[in-house]
């Protein structure tokens, strides 16, 4: 009977550990999915900003463009 109740707590501890191990891992895939979730979140955000910028930038670059030849002949009508 000895053996049968030592091989039950063994087999008993094993299990636990096992399940144990599980539960970390589980929990660590989580831990880094949330990571890698709020950095994808971020780039997301920098890639909004940029592409604002650069429409921000092209349409200043457009008006600016515009606005040159009409500075241009108001210089030249005062000439």
């Amino acid at each position: 009977m000895k053996f049968k109740d030592i091989s039950i707590i063994l087999l008993a501890f094993l299990v636990a550990m096992i399940a144990s191990m599980k539960v970390f891992l589980v929990f660590d895939y989580k831990r880094d999915f949330v990571y890698l979730s709020e950095i994808q979140k971020s780039i997301d955000l920098l890639k909004n900003e940029n592409s604002k910028l650069r429409i921000e930038y092209i349409l200043l670059s457009n008006s600016l463009s515009i606005d040159q030849p009409a500075k241009e002949g108001i210089s030249n009508e005062k000439d």
